[in-house]
Protein backbone atom coordinates (compact mmCIF):
# COMPACT_ATOMS: atom_id res chain seq x y z
CA UNK A 1 0.00 0.00 0.00
CA UNK A 2 2.61 2.43 0.67
CA UNK A 3 4.44 1.31 -3.00
CA UNK A 4 1.48 2.14 -4.34
CA UNK A 5 0.87 5.80 -1.96
CA UNK A 6 4.46 6.90 -3.91
CA UNK A 7 3.18 5.67 -7.07
CA UNK A 8 0.02 7.82 -6.61
CA UNK A 9 1.79 10.94 -5.77
CA UNK A 10 4.55 10.77 -8.46
CA UNK A 11 1.84 10.13 -11.15
CA UNK A 12 -0.78 12.54 -9.73
CA UNK A 13 0.03 14.84 -7.14
CA UNK A 14 -0.58 15.63 -3.89
CA UNK A 15 -3.84 16.52 -5.03
CA UNK A 16 -4.61 12.83 -5.97
CA UNK A 17 -3.22 11.50 -3.08
CA UNK A 18 -6.72 9.90 -1.79
CA UNK A 19 -7.44 6.73 0.06
CA UNK A 20 -9.23 6.14 -2.94
CA UNK A 21 -7.08 6.50 -5.41
CA UNK A 22 -4.45 4.61 -3.21
CA UNK A 23 -6.45 1.37 -2.85
CA UNK A 24 -7.58 1.14 -6.57
CA UNK A 25 -3.65 1.43 -7.33
CA UNK A 26 -2.45 -1.15 -4.31
CA UNK A 27 -6.03 -3.63 -5.51
CA UNK A 28 -7.12 -3.46 -2.33
CA UNK A 29 -10.43 -2.35 -1.03
CA UNK A 30 -10.52 0.81 0.69
CA UNK A 31 -11.63 -0.45 3.82
CA UNK A 32 -9.02 -2.49 3.98
CA UNK A 33 -6.89 0.68 4.02
CA UNK A 34 -8.93 2.66 5.97
CA UNK A 35 -8.39 -0.69 8.60
CA UNK A 36 -4.70 -0.15 8.52
CA UNK A 37 -4.61 3.96 8.49
CA UNK A 38 -7.81 5.11 10.21
CA UNK A 39 -7.35 8.64 9.80
CA UNK A 40 -5.71 10.84 6.45
CA UNK A 41 -3.15 12.11 9.28
CA UNK A 42 -1.79 8.21 9.76
CA UNK A 43 -2.33 7.20 6.08
CA UNK A 44 0.40 10.33 5.19
CA UNK A 45 2.59 9.99 7.96
CA UNK A 46 3.36 6.36 6.87
CA UNK A 47 3.62 6.89 3.11
CA UNK A 48 5.69 10.21 3.57
CA UNK A 49 8.01 8.22 5.99
CA UNK A 50 7.83 5.49 3.45
CA UNK A 51 8.77 7.67 0.34
CA UNK A 52 10.99 9.98 2.18
CA UNK A 53 13.23 7.42 3.91
CA UNK A 54 13.00 5.71 0.42
CA UNK A 55 14.76 8.53 -1.07
CA UNK A 56 17.34 9.19 1.20
CA UNK A 57 18.09 5.03 1.12
CA UNK A 58 18.44 5.84 -2.82
CA UNK A 59 20.68 8.73 -2.36
CA UNK A 60 22.97 7.45 -0.12
CA UNK A 61 23.01 4.55 -1.85
CA UNK A 62 23.92 6.16 -5.32
CA UNK A 63 26.29 8.75 -4.16
CA UNK A 64 29.72 8.48 -3.27
CA UNK A 65 29.91 10.32 0.08
CA UNK A 66 34.02 8.83 0.42
CA UNK A 67 34.41 10.87 -2.39
CA UNK A 68 33.60 14.24 -0.14
CA UNK A 69 37.02 13.41 1.51
CA UNK A 70 38.68 13.93 -2.23
CA UNK A 71 38.30 17.23 -3.37
CA UNK A 72 38.22 16.42 -6.66
CA UNK A 73 35.21 14.82 -6.67
CA UNK A 74 32.92 17.08 -4.35
CA UNK A 75 31.65 18.12 -8.04
CA UNK A 76 30.54 14.91 -9.01
CA UNK A 77 28.86 14.14 -5.52
CA UNK A 78 26.96 17.45 -5.44
CA UNK A 79 26.01 16.50 -9.41
CA UNK A 80 24.74 13.08 -7.74
CA UNK A 81 22.86 14.54 -5.08
CA UNK A 82 21.17 17.63 -7.17
CA UNK A 83 20.33 14.36 -9.88
CA UNK A 84 18.13 12.82 -7.00
CA UNK A 85 16.63 15.51 -5.09
CA UNK A 86 15.12 16.40 -8.72
CA UNK A 87 13.99 12.63 -9.47
CA UNK A 88 10.52 12.36 -9.96
CA UNK A 89 9.82 11.27 -6.93
CA UNK A 90 11.78 13.48 -5.08
CA UNK A 91 9.83 16.62 -6.87
CA UNK A 92 6.42 14.72 -6.20
CA UNK A 93 7.27 14.31 -2.35
CA UNK A 94 8.35 18.60 -2.30
CA UNK A 95 4.86 18.86 -3.13
CA UNK A 96 4.28 17.72 0.59
CA UNK A 97 6.58 20.30 2.24
CA UNK A 98 4.54 22.92 -0.03
CA UNK A 99 1.13 21.33 1.40
CA UNK A 100 2.30 22.12 4.63
CA UNK A 101 1.79 25.38 4.61
CA UNK A 102 -2.16 25.17 4.87
CA UNK A 103 -1.98 21.88 6.77
CA UNK A 104 -1.03 21.62 9.81
CA UNK A 105 -1.53 18.16 10.79
CA UNK A 106 0.72 17.28 7.77
CA UNK A 107 3.80 19.96 8.93
CA UNK A 108 3.52 18.22 12.30
CA UNK A 109 4.27 14.98 10.32
CA UNK A 110 7.07 16.44 8.52
CA UNK A 111 8.79 18.03 11.22
CA UNK A 112 8.95 14.69 13.09
CA UNK A 113 10.57 13.36 9.45
CA UNK A 114 12.51 16.04 9.19
CA UNK A 115 14.24 15.59 12.57
CA UNK A 116 14.72 11.48 11.52
CA UNK A 117 15.95 12.49 8.26
CA UNK A 118 18.30 15.11 9.70
CA UNK A 119 19.55 13.01 12.27
CA UNK A 120 20.98 10.27 9.37
CA UNK A 121 22.05 12.93 7.53
CA UNK A 122 24.72 14.58 10.54
CA UNK A 123 25.77 10.68 11.13
CA UNK A 124 26.55 10.14 8.03
CA UNK A 125 28.33 13.38 8.15
CA UNK A 126 29.93 12.81 11.04
CA UNK A 127 30.81 9.31 10.32
CA UNK A 128 33.22 10.59 7.31
CA UNK A 129 34.93 13.26 9.09
CA UNK A 130 35.17 13.19 12.41
CA UNK A 131 38.12 15.45 12.00
CA UNK A 132 35.57 18.13 11.37
CA UNK A 133 32.16 16.99 13.41
CA UNK A 134 32.85 19.30 16.39
CA UNK A 135 33.14 22.26 14.33
CA UNK A 136 30.12 24.35 14.72
CA UNK A 137 30.45 25.41 10.82
CA UNK A 138 29.79 21.81 9.28
CA UNK A 139 26.75 21.14 10.46
CA UNK A 140 25.58 24.26 8.97
CA UNK A 141 27.52 23.60 5.51
CA UNK A 142 25.68 20.82 5.21
CA UNK A 143 22.36 22.93 5.90
CA UNK A 144 23.37 25.25 3.68
CA UNK A 145 23.65 22.84 0.80
CA UNK A 146 20.72 21.23 1.13
CA UNK A 147 18.27 24.21 1.98
CA UNK A 148 19.97 25.60 -1.06
CA UNK A 149 18.84 22.16 -2.97
CA UNK A 150 15.61 22.38 -1.44
CA UNK A 151 14.69 25.84 -2.64
CA UNK A 152 16.27 25.55 -6.14
CA UNK A 153 13.67 22.10 -6.12
CA UNK A 154 11.07 24.81 -5.12
CA UNK A 155 11.79 27.10 -8.04
CA UNK A 156 11.30 24.15 -10.98
CA UNK A 157 7.27 24.47 -11.10
CA UNK A 158 7.79 27.96 -11.90
CA UNK A 159 11.31 28.20 -14.63
CA UNK A 160 10.96 24.99 -15.56
CA UNK A 161 13.84 21.61 -14.99
CA UNK A 162 16.13 23.26 -17.23
CA UNK A 163 16.68 27.07 -16.02
CA UNK A 164 16.70 26.08 -12.54
CA UNK A 165 19.47 23.37 -12.96
CA UNK A 166 21.58 26.01 -15.02
CA UNK A 167 21.09 28.35 -11.81
CA UNK A 168 22.58 25.45 -9.42
CA UNK A 169 25.33 24.94 -12.19
CA UNK A 170 26.35 28.37 -11.50
CA UNK A 171 25.76 28.03 -7.47
CA UNK A 172 27.73 24.70 -7.10
CA UNK A 173 31.43 26.21 -7.22
CA UNK A 174 30.35 28.80 -4.53
CA UNK A 175 29.53 25.28 -2.29
CA UNK A 176 32.49 23.96 -3.25
CA UNK A 177 34.68 26.44 -2.18
CA UNK A 178 32.92 26.73 1.38
CA UNK A 179 33.42 23.13 1.76
CA UNK A 180 37.21 23.64 0.91
CA UNK A 181 37.26 26.08 3.24
CA UNK A 182 35.79 23.81 5.95
CA UNK A 183 37.25 20.46 4.68
CA UNK A 184 40.85 20.76 3.85
CA UNK A 185 41.75 22.47 6.16
CA UNK A 186 43.12 20.83 9.75
CA UNK A 187 41.27 21.31 12.23
CA UNK A 188 41.43 23.37 14.87
CA UNK A 189 40.60 22.70 18.87
CA UNK A 190 37.44 24.67 19.80
CA UNK A 191 36.84 26.02 16.58
CA UNK A 192 34.03 28.91 16.00
CA UNK A 193 34.20 31.40 13.83
CA UNK A 194 36.75 32.35 11.68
Amino acid sequence: MLDATAQCLVEDGYAGLTTRHVAERAGVAQSTLMHYFPTREEFLIEAITHLALRLVGDALDQIDLGALREPAHREKVLDQAWRELTSREALAAAQLWVAAWAEPELAATLRDLELRLNGIIAATATTLFPDQADDPRFPALIDATISMIRGLVLEIPIWGKQAVTARWQSIKPILIDSAAQLLDKPSRAGAGSS
